[in-house]
């Protein structure tokens, strides 16, 4: 009796922990798969069902080998993907391939609930005033193009038997159909197509590009392409572990649009947002959990120095940002090494000057900062060298002790640059206070020599300095001799007209770097092996091509980027048409 009470207590014990095993939810790698799973995972969440998240797992391929395997319990799948999975020719009528598939992945174990009410199909798009101006509007209109229709197209399409170029060029007789571009990133793709390059490129219907660059979506008048409608697709186990999971996810059926899939992949590829917060919102907007659920949007980071000016610099980003993002919580971080918090991914964007885009090393050139690439041109900043006006110092090569401020700011990456390159790196020693204030009274107290400043002129800083009437500013004479200008190309030749401070007499020579507006480098975009995708980061999200577009414009400087430094591939198009 002892050993069968045992045992009936760990059967006990084993369902019970069958009972409370969470749900397993999967995804494929692009954004509107993480927007879905993670709609369907907080509305499963709120019904208390138990989750895992895998967001993402992985391609078509791994998904649906998870979900056969019992290591996935659900993941969104498109019909139109699951009949080339199995073999099956395409269809292009939604509620026949969806039947297709229910009747075929029965025998699998696996479910497809009903589905969300959008297809993300294939699409062939064009610049809209190439196309009105040739008159074309649908598919069969571009046999008028000649002598060759340029196209331009992910490698997946170019290789798809059953609905990619070869077959399309069958179904619509288009023999002098070229594919000019072939490329994983979308962001080259769709550049091609706004620089002329080509006439027309494969998309997918509900990507954010079509409407922010007012394309046309040609109409597939032959009815060629598959449907591709995205469903839950369940294992039959889960659905008995959760009896409730089926009414659940039916409170999603036929609710999302392709108007509404657009707009919220429109939010997290070129917005910025989380794909967490849009499912929320989305959740919220249509009742489906309380709005205390929400966990509120991420706030949209600038990270600048602490000496960038509020009514300068900063008030210049923040205004361009607002501009274009007017929806989205804005706010600047000022800290002692805004590159590092953009970096790491903890900002969208910084504001940074020249030397911050490259790296010293060993060697004889400063290696290039690759994580980093500029927006725009915010204003300049100035090296100051400052000492006190009764000190004997006329020269920089007579400072022993000089202050520069926060490790890894401006003023120190740029001072360490300088005196690397006059060669006197090991004659000065550099000293780094995160309190400037600080470093002022020990200049006062002569414990300091001198203090650099990496700043705009006239800045706001310098000008309560200077007011005092003890401190002077010193020229930097040396770097117009050498090749102090080929090794550090940022750095330009530049004036302090006299004047600029209080009982500032004289002209100081000194030098320049550009201050920008700076974002991250975007990361290589990865196609899904099958299926429609969108890549994006899944940790850290650079800004998207439009939005750097549309940041540029609203920056508004008048002063192009320096050559010198690395220019979003995007914008440089818009710096060259110019």
């Amino acid at each position: 009796m002892k050993k069968l009470f045992i045992y009936l207590a760990l059967l006990v014990i084993v369902i019970g922990c069958h009972r409370i095993e969470p749900l397993h939810i999967g995804s494929k790698e692009f954004t509107e798969q993480f927007i879905l799973a993670e709609i369907i995972a907080q509305l499963l969440e709120s019904e208390n069902i138990p989750v895992k998240r895998s967001i993402p797992y992985g391609d078509t391929f791994s998904n649906l080998e998870a979900i056969k395997n019992g290591d996935l319990d659900l993941y969104v799948e498109y019909n139109g993907t699951g009949l080339i999975m199995l073999g099956r020719p395409p269809i292009n009528d939604g509620d026949e391939a969806f039947d297709e598939v229910k009747m075929l992945f029965e025998p699998l174990g696996l479910a497809w609930l009903d589905r969300l009410g959008f297809a993300n199909n294939y699409v062939l798009v064009m610049r809209r005033d190439r196309a009105l101006a040739l008159k074309i509007y649908k598919i069969s209109d571009l046999i008028k193009i000649r002598p060759n229709i340029r196209m331009a197209m992910e490698p997946e399409f170019a290789e798809r038997p059953l609905d990619g170029l070869a077959a399309l060029q069958r179904r619509y007789g288009m023999r002098h159909l070229l594919p000019l571009v072939i490329d994983n990133k979308k962001s080259v793709i769709y550049q091609a197509l706004l620089d002329g390059k080509v006439d027309v490129t494969e998309g997918f219907s509900t990507e954010g590009r079509i409407e922010d660059f007012g394309l046309m979506v040609l109409k597939d008048d032959l009815e060629f392409f598959p449907v591709y409608e995205p469903s839950p697709l369940v294992r039959a186990d889960a659905l008995v572990r959760y009896p409730q999971l089926r009414s659940v996810l039916e409170k999603l059926a036929g609710l999302i649009d392709t108007a509404s899939m657009r707009q919220m992949n429109r939010e997290v590829e070129l917005e910025g947002r989380d794909h967490k917060a849009v499912a929320t919102d989305f959740l919220i907007e249509h009742d489906l959990i309380d709005k205390q659920q929400s966990n509120e949007s991420e706030e949209f980071i600038i990270a600048a120095g602490q000496l960038n000016e509020l009514g300068k610099s900063i008030s210049k980003a923040l205004r361009a940002v607002r501009k274009t993002l007017p929806e989205r919580r804005v706010k600047v971080v000022q800290t002692s090494a805004p590159l590092e918090l953009l970096v790491k991914g903890n900002a969208r964007l910084g504001i940074l000057s020249a030397e911050a885009f490259f790296k010293m090393t060993d060697d004889f050139l400063p290696t290039p900062n690759d994580s980093i690439e500029a927006v725009g041109v915010i204003g300049t900043r100035m090296a100051h060298l400052i000492t006190l006006e009764n000190s004997p110092i006329s020269s920089i090569t007579a400072i022993k002790n000089l202050g520069v401020g926060p490790e890894n700011a401006a003023s120190d990456r740029t001072a360490k640059m300088v005196f690397t390159s006059l060669g006197l790196q090991d004659k000065i020693t550099l000293v780094n206070n995160d309190n400037l204030n600080q470093q002022i009274e020990a200049l006062k107290n002569q414990q300091l020599d001198g203090i650099f400043l990496m700043v705009p002129p006239g800045h706001e800083l310098l000008i309560e300095m200077m007011n005092q009437g003890i401190f002077k500013l010193i020229s930097i004479n040396e770097w117009q001799q050498g090749n102090h200008l080929i090794r550090f190309p940022f750095f330009r030749l530049a004036r302090i007209p006299a004047t600029t401070y209080d009982k500032q007499s004289q002209i100081i020579e000194t030098i320049s770097a550009q201050m920008v507006l700076a974002g991250s480098t975007p990361v290589t975009e990865i196609v899904g092996s099958r299926g429609p995708a969108t890549v994006i980061s899944a940790n850290v999200q650079p800004l998207s091509d439009p939005l750097l577009v549309q940041l540029s414009k609203a920056l508004n400087t008048g002063e192009k980027l320096d050559p010198a430094l690395p220019l979003a591939n995007i914008l440089k198009h818009q710096t060259s048409s110019v």
